[in-house]
Formats: C-alpha cells, sequence, structure tokens
C-alpha cells in the first residue's frame, strides 16, 4: 500500500490535460477517455497505486461515473480541491471516492 504523502495541495493543477503526463486513461461510456497521471493520483489512492504500480494497469473502466464528475475527482487528486463539486456530480464523485479509497 502506498504510504500517506503530504504533497502541496496545487501540487498536480499545471499537469491537468498535459499530454506528456496521462499515462492513466479512464475509460468512460460511449468511447470516451479521459487520461491523468498515475503517480499523482497513487499519491491519494492506495488502490490506483495497487492497480498501477503492481498490476500494471494503463487504463481503468470507469463506465458507472459521468464524465463530470471523473474530472472533478481526477481535479481534486491533482489540487486538494473540490471546486467542480456539485449536487449533479456528487454522488458520483463519492462513489468513486470509496472505490479509490481516497
Amino acid at each position: 500500500m502506498a504510504p500517506k504523502v503530504c504533497v502541496p495541495a496545487d501540487f498536480g493543477r499545471h499537469h491537468i490535460g498535459a499530454p506528456s503526463h496521462g499515462n492513466l486513461t479512464f475509460n468512460l461510456i460511449e468511447g470516451l477517455k479521459v487520461k491523468a497521471n498515475s503517480i499523482i493520483l497513487s499519491l491519494n489512492s492506495p488502490v490506483i497505486d495497487e492497480l498501477t504500480t503492481n498490476l500494471h494497469l494503463t487504463s481503468l473502466e470507469a463506465e458507472d461515473f459521468s464524465r463530470e464528475a471523473v474530472d472533478c475527482f481526477i481535479e481534486a487528486s491533482y489540487t486538494g480541491e473540490v471546486e467542480a463539486l456539485n449536487k449533479g456530480n456528487f454522488r458520483d464523485v463519492n462513489k468513486m471516492s470509496h472505490v479509490f479509497q481516497v
């Protein structure tokens, strides 16, 4: 399990959407794909750490979650803030947080 690491709240904001750092793909419904940095997500999630570090997965099936929720989850993992959280995506973001133990 990944050790808990304290990083600055704004650690990854400038990496959001950077193609060179998008080594983990969330596969959404209708073929949509969202890329993120597995290292940044692993800092906050022992589940993502296990999936990427030990099982060497480079993509995760995320059809159960809305694009808005996945974007919010990634932004929160990168920045420590949940600015995009709202009534419409709360349930999915909450489920993702439980699934990935964040």
